[in-house]
C-alpha cells in the first residue's frame, strides 16, 4: 500500500476504495468498512447493502460488463447502487499488483476467494484508488481456480505489460495450489456485525 502523506486509516472507520479509468474518470466506487490496517496491508469489510457508485449509460444499464474501450467511447454517468449478493472481507497488500476478497453468502456459506489484478492501491484521504487489470482469478472454497475475464484482458492490454499483469495473477495462483495464505484457510469464520457501508460525502473528490 502506497502511504503517502496519508496515515493509517482507524479500525472501524468507513473508507471508500475506487477504480479509475485510464482517463482517471471513477470508475466505481465501493464503500467498505476498516478491519485493519498494518504491515500485511489494508483490510476491508463490505457487507450485502453496502453503497456502490457503478457507470451505467445515459439509460441507466450498467456498462460494467462492456470492453473498457468501448465503454470510454460512449457516454456514461455513475448511479448509485448496493452491494448485492455476497459480504467479502478483502486484503490490499503492500505495493501489490492484486488484491484477495473471502466471500460468503447471506447464509454464511464461504463462497471462496476472488483476485482482482489491479494496479498498486495509492490512498487518499478517504480511501484508496486503483486501475483494474481486467483479468481476475476465481477460487472456489475447494482451491479449484478459474481465470475470469480472459478475453476481455486480450483485447486490453498486450506485450509486455500483459506479461507482468499475468505473471503476477500465476504467482498467486501458485500460493493458492499450495494452499499458502491468503488461502490457507486464516479468516474463513470471519465476520462483523458492522452492517452496511455508506458512501461518505467526500466519495468523490479527486486523489
Amino acid at each position: 500500500m502506497t502511504h503517502d502523506r496519508f496515515p493509517a486509516f482507524a479500525p472501524g472507520s468507513t473508507v471508500v476504495r475506487r477504480f479509475l479509468h485510464p482517463d482517471r474518470r471513477i470508475a466505481s466506487a465501493q464503500a467498505a468498512h476498516v478491519v485493519a490496517d498494518d504491515e500485511r496491508g489494508l483490510l476491508l469489510w463490505c457487507d450485502i447493502g453496502s453503497a456502490t457508485m457503478r457507470r451505467t449509460d445515459l439509460s441507466g444499464t450498467p456498462t460494467r460488463d462492456l470492453p473498457v474501450a468501448r465503454e470510454l467511447a460512449m457516454p456514461t454517468m455513475l448511479a448509485p447502487s448496493v452491494r448485492e449478493n455476497f459480504r467479502s472481507l478483502t486484503l490490499l497488500p503492500p505495493e501489490a499488483g492484486h488484491a484477495v476478497s473471502w466471500s460468503w453468502l447471506a447464509d454464511g456459506t464461504f463462497a471462496g476467494w476472488y483476485v482482482n489484478l489491479e494496479s498498486p492501491a495509492r490512498r487518499w484521504s478517504g480511501g484508496v484508488d486503483s486501475h483494474d487489470h481486467t483479468l481476475d482469478l476465481l477460487v472456489t472454497a475447494d482451491r479449484r481456480r478459474l481465470w475470469k475475464d480472459e478475453d476481455d484482458f486480450a483485447t486490453a492490454y498486450a506485450g509486455a505489460t500483459a506479461h507482468d499483469i499475468r505473471a503476477e495473477g500465476e504467482r498467486v495462483a501458485k500460493l493458492a495450489d499450495a494452499a499458502e495464505f491468503p488461502f490457507d484457510g486464516s479468516w474463513l469464520d470471519f465476520t462483523r456485525d458492522w452492517g452496511p457501508a455508506a458512501l461518505p460525502a467526500t466519495w468523490d473528490v479527486p486523489a
